[in-house]
């Protein structure tokens, strides 16, 4: 588990730096001391036993302090991110909710009522710190998937199969001992925000948190070594004036929750770092692809990583090279259901795998490239298209940050073709009817909303159903 190695780090490399946050280091033995103290402090509170700890501390570096200790003594961490949301993840057997007094969090009070748990106090006070015991059975963590499909689903990462599935993770993404790992400001209920720390962790490196500030400044330690970024961060970065933060030869940079267009890859290679990185992951899943952009060709399809990676049949059965099917990744040492959710465990979990509800295609060489999602395909007037792969071109073409492909009833209850462009700049007339023209030619008529931002989660995620939600509002008299 994280906490017994971060403590075994504590003794062989205790003075190396384990975190920055915001620019304040702490040694792995200043981080293992906190997380001493914390134990100390919740066991001297009664919560020693197993149980569910919904942990809601703003401050990433406090709700990691709070999260390994409550782990190490035997309880299951969530994380909150809103008062409000939190009564409405469904969970049983809530012992606590943990928070800080020096956060204010309105609505707390309802939640501890609601769920049946008392509010304990984060901060510890006059009990003593207490050892790390390694007889412990220790707790879980519980993810929340993206929310794209509506409605959040909770992933148990069990310390039974988390340091495998975290090894595997590295293996995939080259995060070692020596790696400097740029966090940003992704919170512990996403995939990224929970296991690029604990994995960096795992294996001895050092997390960069860069925590409610610009977004260039996560990119300020000049010996950052990896880093990721959601497009929306990028483009703020790439906004900075020339010089703002260093250039970074070697730095791998990921970008994650979206595509980047030509003209970001161009920049981040000028300004930021040469190596960028084109991720294909899913909270539920191991690491799906990981493929270094050296040419256009790379921006599109990907390399798989490790393990069994398939593209299949409505029948399940594999699929040759060039057919479009629904993508499965292995389940070995990684989640295989979702928590308290037996509906959604049968439809994305099955026989040892893992259906993320993508659709995808391979290439004679083994790369795969996303072809939509199976629930997103749009049916207008009788032809099926998945918008994933134009909405890319259109967004390519129009140079804008995002660009979503939408079907809706008129009032004739015809299907009719929306294209919601996101952006904050004018397109010429021309610009736009080249475009549709050559990716929607068959598609007369379609309407075109100008948007400055698309819906989107906290991972950078289009939310769809929130663009169909939207549209409907629209055409009501």
């Amino acid at each position: 588990m994280i906490a017994a190695s971060i403590f075994d780090w504590a003794k062989s490399q205790p003075d190396k730096t384990a975190l920055d946050y915001n620019g304040e280091g702490w040694s792995y033995r200043e981080f293992a001391g906190e997380i001493a103290k914390a134990r100390g402090h919740f066991a001297a509170a009664g919560l020693t036993s197993p149980g569910i700890a919904l942990v809601a501390i703003g401050h990433l570096r406090g709700w990691w302090v709070a999260s390994l200790a409550l782990r190490s003594l035997g309880l299951t961490t969530i994380a909150a991110y809103d008062a409000d949301a939190t009564v409405a993840f469904g969970l049983s057997g809530v012992r606590a909710i943990v928070t800080s007094q020096r956060e204010s969090w309105p609505g707390l009070p309802q939640v501890s009522a609601a769920l049946d748990g008392p509010l304990v106090d984060a901060d510890a006070k006059n009990a003593p710190p207490l050892a790390f015991d390694s007889a412990t059975s220790p707790g879980g963590h519980i993810l929340l998937t993206s929310g794209t499909t509506g409605a959040y689903k909770k992933v148990l990462i069990d310390p039974a199969f988390e340091a495998a599935y975290l090894r595997r993770r590295l293996r995939g993404n080259g995060i070692n001992r020596n790696s400097v790992v740029g966090v940003s400001d992704f919170g512990p209920w996403t995939g990224v925000g929970y296991k690029s720390p604990a994995g960096t962790w795992l294996c001895g490196g050092t997390v960069v948190f860069s925590q409610a500030r610009a977004p260039h400044l996560a990119l300020m330690r000049p010996d950052l070594t990896d880093c990721t970024l959601l497009p929306a961060l990028l483009a703020a970065v790439l906004a900075q004036p020339e010089g703002t933060f260093p250039y970074h030869a070697r730095m791998r940079l990921g970008v994650t929750g979206g595509p980047m267009t030509q003209a970001q890859i161009d920049q981040a290679r000028a300004r930021i770092s040469p190596v960028l990185i084109n991720g294909l992951g899913a909270t539920e899943s191991n690491a799906i692809a990981v493929t270094v952009i050296e040419t256009p060709d790379d921006h599109r399809w990907q390399i798989p990583c490790e393990g069994v990676i398939q593209i299949v049949d409505e029948n399940d059965r594999p699929l040759p090279p060039g057919r479009i099917g629904r993508l499965r990744i292995d389940t070995q040492d990684a989640p295989k259901s979702y928590l308290d959710d037996e509906e959604a465990t049968r439809t994305f979990f099955k026989d040892g795998f893992f259906y993320p509800g993508d659709l995808a295609i391979r290439r004679e060489d083994g790369r795969i490239a996303l072809m939509g999602r199976v629930t997103d395909v749009i049916n207008v007037s009788g032809q099926k298209i998945s918008p994933l792969p134009i909405e890319e071109r259109l967004r390519e073409a129009l140079d804008v940050t995002g660009v979503c492909l939408a079907s809706l009833q008129d009032a004739a209850g015809e299907e009719t073709l929306h294209a919601l462009i996101e952006t904050p700049s004018p397109i010429t007339a021309d610009a736009l009817s080249a475009a549709l023209g050559r990716e929607l030619g068959g598609f007369p008529g379609v309407h075109v909303h100008f948007v400055p931002a698309l819906p989107r989660n906290d991972a950078g995620k289009l939310l769809r159903h929130k663009v169909a939600e939207g549209l409907a509002a629209l055409s009501r008299p």
